[in-house]
């Protein structure tokens, strides 16, 4: 870890060296740079070595003065100030274009051994912008607003779901749009809080969870019965000579169930689930079988028959994801107050661990003045091959996106850091799907 650390630090310091404003080509000081991410860092020199020292909102235009070889372009400032921002498509469009641009991002080395990179689409937080991006580290670009997003089975088409607001017992929806950001479409509606959307193996359905249950909000009640034990801010009053009234509050008590959607017609059916049936995966190799996170460990639910049967009792597994062909599941684990990523058959057996803190780490934490602990690993999407296992993790401090072998080797970084500058990740243990690869 220490070495890796080292490693990364040079390559910094090299883009930083190599990234220096003597690299630009100057322009004809007559494009307009109009901002199209949610907001934008406006930086001292082109990298993100450099500090930041303002920001552009959505919509804020400037004028582009010159570029470099790296995509960065300098721009003037409303104040008259000049700086410099990422050029990449994701966060902002040119007027006019500059075919030069379009072709500048550089390919990724560490995912040149896949046989097909695919596409990967990602969720900055839940609700908030969704953006798609070849494994190769090109046609970086914003999608649109949402919470978990899955790829279609063909890669054509991104399914996510809305909620009207972020309380429980919200109402929301479930919307498909294509991969270049086209066709945005509305499936289905006035769905209780709809989640983790997943594919049929034909593309023609999908099976998402939601809530439901008699009191999906806060509750407050008057009755001469006694209250409930899960009641909260209980008052007794007395009425009259010998009347009790209790006053109490109920919290909501989502339970999670599944539906099932016809993407063509909107047309849905709601399924024999638990109580708690979250996070669906439908078996790419088998389209009667589901998996879910159950209340008491992973599920398995025959579609034909309507019969759920217990996969795993390890109520830490969460949020399945198969592997292409079937064979596996992987799994963000909740690992006591820390999530790392495991990998077992698809019948329940042969629970792997391929994420862990190693005890280096721990030691460089201790003699640096910190209490040792155990960096995140979440979120888990499988290559289109199979062969690697893209996942969420913090160790470095902020989330990013990174990469390993089926077996657990050779952790990397997917994309290098400049690349998603600007894009900050975020997980929160919720059952998000955060990534899709296809």
């Amino acid at each position: 870890m220490l070495r890796l650390g080292l490693a990364c630090t040079l390559v910094l310091l090299l883009v930083g060296m190599i990234l220096t404003p003597s690299t630009a080509a100057q322009g004809d000081d007559t494009r307009q740079l109009t901002v199209i991410a949610p907001a934008l860092n406006v930086r001292s020199g082109p990298g993100v070595t450099h500090p930041a020292f303002a920001v552009l909102n959505q919509g804020d235009q400037v004028t582009a003065i010159s570029h470099d070889a790296s995509g960065w372009w300098q721009v003037r400032l409303s104040n008259g100030s000049t700086g410099w921002v990422s050029g990449g498509p994701a966060y902002v469009s040119l007027t006019p274009e500059l075919s030069a641009v379009a072709a500048v991002t550089p390919p990724i080395s560490s995912s040149s051994s896949l046989k097909s990179p695919g596409t990967l689409v990602f969720q900055t937080v839940s609700g908030g912008p969704i953006y798609a991006i070849q494994a190769d580290g090109s046609n970086l670009h914003y999608l649109t607003t949402g919470m978990d997003p899955a790829l279609s089975p063909d890669g054509q088409w991104v399914a996510f779901t809305r909620w009207d607001n972020p309380q429980i017992g919200a109402l929301g929806s479930l919307w498909i749009i294509n991969i270049d950001g086209s066709g945005e479409r509305r499936v289905a509606e006035n769905i209780f809080q709809p989640k983790s959307p997943t594919w049929s193996p034909d593309g023609t359905q999908i099976i998402l969870s939601m809530t439901y249950g008699e009191h999906l909000t806060t509750e407050r009640k008057c009755s001469g019965e006694r209250p409930p034990r899960s009641a909260t801010d209980i008052e007794v009053k007395i009425e009259g000579k010998d009347d009790i009234i209790y006053c109490y509050t109920l919290l909501p008590n989502p339970y999670w169930g599944l539906r099932r959607v016809n993407v063509l017609t909107g047309q849905f059916e709601d399924l024999n689930y638990d109580t708690h049936s979250m996070s669906p995966a439908w078996d790419p190799a088998n389209s009667q079988r589901l998996v879910y996170d159950g209340q008491w460990g992973l599920v398995s639910l025959d579609l034909g028959q309507g019969v759920p049967s217990p996969l795993t009792t390890d109520t830490q597994h969460h949020s399945p994801v198969f592997s292409p062909d079937g064979s596996k599941l992987a799994v963000s684990y909740r690992q006591d107050d820390h999530w790392e990523i495991h990998v077992l058959n698809a019948d329940g057996s042969g629970n792997v661990r391929l994420t862990e803190t190693s005890y280096l780490t721990w030691a460089q934490q201790q003699l640096s003045g910190q209490r040792p602990y155990s960096y995140n690993n979440a979120a888990p999407a499988w290559s289109p091959d199979g062969s690697q296992v893209a996942f969420l993790t913090d160790r470095s401090g902020p989330w990013e996106i990174w990469v390993m072998n089926t077996d657990g080797s050779n952790q990397r970084p997917l994309f290098p850091p400049e690349l998603l500058a600007g894009i900050t990740l975020q997980y929160n243990g919720m059952d998000e799907r955060v990534l899709s690869w296809r």
